[in-house]
């Protein structure tokens, strides 16, 4: 049984893609260029990277577009930011069960600000931000950093998140993995679970 579960954020527990999607094709519109939403949440599910990479290396363009982008995803509201369907549900589950949920994203403060809104922030044992300073996913420091320090065993603990590199940076830390499948990404094969739907994790964690 599982009793310890290390979760993303963006994609997984929250549904923020469509707001950051936005953002990018208004940062992409400044200069003057149009893009279809599905092509860039395509790449966003590989990571905003190789977005911005993407349409750096075909448009050329200029520097302060990842500050630019940045500017509007910040000022996304918290009601277009709201949590999936069962994510709470799932996380006070968890802790009734007297189990730990963690958080492991990429995202900085905002992470705490949604949370707070939401009334979630207190579901987490500890909720791992950029501002650790970890190296990125799918590399297993902020897994095993988790693990370390809360003395987790490993065979009981899950890593949840919507991307390959989430499920690899679980893998790569030696535990179990769980892809959920928001916006129709392709499979992960290294994935131990895949879902589609948060209310699945109620019998892959015995709830």
């Amino acid at each position: 049984m599982f009793t310890d579960i290390i979760w993303d954020f963006d994609g997984t527990l929250f549904d923020t893609y469509p707001g950051m999607v936005d953002a990018f094709q208004r940062a992409l519109k400044e200069d003057g260029i149009e893009e279809d939403g599905e092509d860039i949440l395509s790449l966003m599910k590989s990571s905003l990277s190789c977005a911005v990479n993407h349409y750096k290396d075909k448009y050329s363009l200029r520097d302060d577009f990842i500050e630019r982008y940045s500017a509007y995803e910040k000022n996304i509201e918290e009601t277009k930011r709201a949590p999936f369907p069962y994510a709470r549900e799932i996380c006070e589950a968890v802790i009734k069960k007297e189990g730990r949920n963690f958080l492991l994203t990429h995202r900085g403060n905002s992470t705490h600000k949604y949370l707070k809104y939401y009334e979630m922030e207190s579901l987490f044992a500890e909720i791992v931000t950029k501002h650790y300073g970890f190296n990125r996913k799918p590399h297993p420091q902020g897994f095993l950093y988790l693990i370390n320090k809360y003395k987790i065993d490993k065979s009981r603990a899950l890593g949840v998140g919507d991307r390959e590199l989430d499920v690899l940076a679980a893998k790569n830390a030696g535990i179990k993995a769980c892809l959920y499948m928001t916006y129709e990404i392709p499979p992960v094969k290294e994935a131990d679970y895949t879902i589609t739907s948060l209310k699945e994790m109620y019998d892959i964690l015995d709830l």
